[in-house]
C-alpha cells in the first residue's frame, strides 16, 4: 500500500529549481544521498515545485530521509504526509459522527441545561437550541463529548443556575455563599456542594424558586392597654371599699 509524502515549495509561483546538496546534521554527522546503485551522489535536484514520494518504496524512502532534515527545507518547503492527514481526517470524521449522534439524542427536557454548559442562549426555543447544540458538536466534537461525559456536569449546571438566581455569587473569580468562600474554581465549589449535602438541598430548593424555609418564632398575644388598670387606680378602689366596710369582718352577736 502506498504511503505518499509531498514535499512542496512554499512559493510555488517563484519556484524554478533547487539543488539539495549533501550536508551535516545538527549533531555534525555527514548526511549524503545514495543512489539506487549504492553510490554516493552530490545531492538531489528538484525541478518541480511539488515532489511526490512513496516512502513504502525503498528508493523514494532514501530520498525522503535525505531531504526531511535538510537545511533548505525549513522555511522554504512544506512536508505533507498524505496518509497521516487522511488518517487524522478519518479520526476527526468518526469523532464528529459520535458527537452529532450524542447531540441528536439529547431529550427536550435537558436541552436548556446543555445550552447553559456550552454558552448557548437557553432562552431560545428547543428547536433552535438543539440545532445550535448539533452545530457545536460538529464544530467542537472533542469539547462536546468531554462535556457530555463529564460526571460533574449536573453540578456545573447548578452553579450557573445558582449564579443567575443569586443563590451563590462569584466575586473576583471566587465562589461565595453569602459571605463565605466556597471555592476558587468551579471544581472546588463542586466539592463544597458534595460535602455540604443539606445546604446543597436548600440551595436547590431556592434555585427552583421556592421560598427558603423560615424558622418559626413564638407568637405572643398582644394585650390591650385599655384593659390594664394602673396600681394607683387599684389602691383608690381598695380604700373606697374599706370606707364602705366591704372588707370589715362582722362580729357574731352574743347570746
Amino acid at each position: 500500500m502506498r504511503h505518499v509524502v509531498l514535499i512542496q515549495a512554499n512559493d510555488v509561483k517563484k519556484f524554478n529549481y533547487c539543488k539539495f546538496g549533501n550536508y551535516k546534521s545538527t549533531k555534525g554527522k555527514n548526511i549524503v544521498l545514495i543512489d539506487p546503485n549504492g553510490d554516493v551522489v552530490s545531492g538531489y535536484e528538484m525541478h518541480q515545485p511539488v515532489l511526490s514520494l512513496d516512502i513504502n518504496d525503498e528508493d523514494d524512502r532514501r530520498i525522503y530521509e535525505f531531504l526531511k532534515d535538510h537545511p533548505l527545507i525549513k522555511g522554504k518547503f512544506t512536508i505533507n504526509d498524505m496518509r497521516a492527514t487522511e488518517e487524522k481526517n478519518a479520526e476527526l470524521s468518526l469523532l464528529k459522527a459520535e458527537a452529532i449522534t450524542t447531540a441528536s439524542a439529547i431529550e427536550d427536557r435537558d436541552l436548556k441545561d446543555f445550552a447553559m454548559l456550552m454558552g448557548i442562549d437557553s432562552s431560545l426555543d428547543n428547536k433552535l437550541i438543539k440545532a445550535k447544540i448539533i452545530q457545536f458538536s460538529n464544530d467542537n466534537p472533542t469539547k462536546f463529548l468531554e462535556t457530555a461525559s463529564d460526571a460533574d456536569k449536573m453540578h456545573r449546571i447548578f452553579l450557573k443556575k445558582a449564579l443567575a438566581k443569586k443563590a451563590l455569587t462569584k466575586v473576583n473569580g471566587v465562589w461565595k455563599h453569602n459571605s463565605m468562600s466556597i471555592g476558587l474554581t468551579d471544581d472546588a465549589a463542586i466539592v463544597w456542594l458534595k460535602d455540604n449535602g443539606d445546604m446543597y438541598a436548600i440551595l436547590k430548593n431556592q434555585v427552583r424558586g421556592n421560598a427558603p424555609v423560615q424558622r418559626e418564632e413564638p407568637v405572643v398575644a398582644a394585650v390591650e392597654n385599655d384593659n390594664i388598670m394602673s396600681s394607683s387606680t387599684i389602691s383608690a378602689l381598695e380604700n373606697d371599699a374599706k370606707e364602705k366596710g366591704w372588707f370589715t369582718k362582722k362580729s357574731n352577736p352574743q347570746r
